[in-house]
């Protein structure tokens, strides 16, 4: 249950939006480019039109209408076939529709025609960590967060860590939450990486006062609440053990966290 948590668990605190995260997969999920107004019709240049397309193209993927994404991506490439965004978010669709050769060939061509583009880079980054391809992975949410002029590199960094933990290395994991804290120190994400590996190995003082940062956000997901559950069934504290498990039991009546509670006091 606590190996599978941090796999899944970052998507579900996920906020930010397609051209950023994962940025996810699960989701740790992949950004789009911010909104903004679409010029006059008399200044619009294709480029500008061509821009305007992909944006919508972004959404239409965040909401799940890859072929609606796709008849927009198409009007993107006739306007400016040297868009590099058109083919990051091509990348992005083809990967949620499983074609896996398109999304790779769009991903390798967006990074020829900006081959320092952070989000690119995270978005290949989380594509090849979905595909096994895990070293090659750390090496693109590297390049991401080497752009002094990226963002938010905080998304690539804790993607970082949820791959690293995914080959088991947990010492890089560890290092990639961290520095993802010293950046934004209420980033719930790496919070709770940092949270499960320290439980893992035992520390659990260090796991509770973690788990502090990740219960801050709105509406902690099963994973996260079933991690406060067993740090605190390890501390011997009962009372706080039981808020986890009412919270649980309040907020996910039928989620396998949930069901996986055991009286006996153990965790899986």
């Amino acid at each position: 249950m606590l190996l599978r948590s941090l796999i899944t668990v970052l998507a579900l605190f996920m906020v930010t939006g397609c051209a950023n995260k994962p940025t996810s997969p699960e989701q740790a999920q992949a950004p789009v480019q911010p909104r903004s107004a679409p010029p006059q019709p008399q200044q619009t240049s294709p480029h500008d039109r061509a821009r305007l397309h992909t944006e919508l193209a972004a959404g239409y993927y965040e909401r799940g209408q890859m072929d609606v994404a796709i008849d927009e991506l198409k009007i993107s490439v006739s306007l400016d076939p040297n868009y590099a965004q058109t083919y990051n978010i091509y990348g992005l669709v083809y990967a949620v529709l499983g074609e896996d050769r398109n999304a790779e060939q769009n991903f390798e061509h967006a990074l020829q025609l900006a081959p320092n583009d952070s989000e690119t880079h995270h978005n290949w980054g989380w594509y090849l960590c979905q595909h096994k391809r895990e070293r090659e992975a750390l090496g693109q949410f590297e390049l991401a967060v080497r752009n002094p002029l990226y963002r938010s590199p905080e998304v690539a960094l804790v993607n970082a860590g949820r791959c690293a933990m995914s080959i088991g290395d947990t010492r890089v994991a560890d290092a990639y939450f961290r520095r993802a804290l010293a950046l934004q120190p209420a980033n719930a994400l790496a919070s709770y990486g940092l949270a499960l590996i320290a439980y893992k190995e035992g520390r659990y003082d260090e796991a509770r006062t973690l788990m502090k940062g990740v219960m801050q956000t709105t509406n902690p997901p099963p994973e996260a609440l079933y991690l406060g559950m067993c740090v605190e069934r390890k501390l011997r504290d009962s009372q706080a053990e039981l808020s986890y498990v009412s919270q649980l039991r309040n907020r996910y009546p039928d989620a396998s966290e949930t069901k996986a509670v055991r009286p006996d006091g153990g965790c899986e």
